[in-house]
């Protein structure tokens, strides 16, 4: 065989591997998942005791593990976790029961760094076609680091916007166990949290039934029964170790109660 043919068979070899690795990843784009958020039928108490009716209703979300070594596996979270939203006129709830054998935080001051203790997290992204987004992070006692990030790489604001608060968030925790005691065993922790619309109006206004945010539900757990001593986990489905990765955000669609809208193109 001539040398010339030889390099036009490795040549035809290779594009044919080149299209199949190039359509190989193209279906394994994550699609998002869609959350049917629904609108509230009654009063929701923010108190993280979770027994309202419409919290009973509403769908639940489960957490992935997202620090073993192929994040790609998607495996359930060692540390089980439970979310759930809802919605009315005024307020986003979203709730978390957090499942957990050492509860512990200390901080106690607004914007401490909660991350570094046990703490749940929500991100919210109002408009998709904008750069900023919103995060929340609460640990155990109740202490709440929020921030409005107008862009990736500017967490918590800057000379532009200066520090940001939420007002009006309220926040509510229920613990099955006892805080800041590594020597016995934990059940769980809830946490309830209700987030004004008004909060968002750098970005948006309040939503109507069939409008999309997109969002992911996220956790810090540091523990001594677990192997690795921390885990953390999201109910997004994030291609890199990186909460902040909004491209890989799931889609929450406000709903009328009792009503799942269909999205036009899915």
């Amino acid at each position: 065989m001539s040398w010339i043919k030889i390099r036009q068979k490795r040549l035809i070899a290779g594009l044919f591997i080149s299209g199949f690795i190039l359509f190989g990843c193209q279906t394994k784009v994550k699609i998002p998942q869609v959350y049917n958020c629904h609108q509230t039928t009654g009063e929701i108490k923010i108190d993280g005791v979770l027994d309202e009716p419409d919290w009973q209703k509403a769908d639940s979300l489960s957490f992935f593990n997202l620090t073993r070594t192929k994040i790609q596996n998607y495996l359930p979270a060692e540390s089980s976790t439970i979310g759930k939203l809802l919605w009315d006129k005024d307020y986003l709830y979203v709730s978390f029961k957090a499942y957990d054998k050492d509860i512990w935080g200390y901080y106690t001051k607004r914007d401490d760094t909660t991350y570094r203790e046990d703490v749940l997290e929500i991100f919210l992204k109002p408009d998709a076609q904008k750069e900023s987004y919103y995060n929340f992070e609460i640990n155990a006692l109740g202490t709440v680091y929020d921030a409005f990030n107008f862009k990736r790489s500017f967490a918590g604001g800057s000379r532009r916007w200066g520090k940001w608060d939420c007002e009006g968030l309220r926040t509510g925790i229920r613990i099955k166990g006892n805080l800041n005691n590594w020597k016995d065993e934990d059940e769980y922790w809830q946490l309830e949290v209700a987030i004004p619309f008004s909060a968002f109006k750098e970005v948006t206004s309040v939503p109507k039934s069939g409008d999309e945010w997109c969002f992911a539900l996220c956790r810090y757990d540091y523990s001594v029964y677990l192997k690795q001593g921390r885990e953390l986990s999201s109910t997004a489905k994030l291609s890199k170790l990186n909460f902040h990765l909004w491209e890989d955000y799931d889609r929450l669609l406000f709903v009328t109660s009792g009503k799942n809208v269909q999205v036009k193109g899915r």
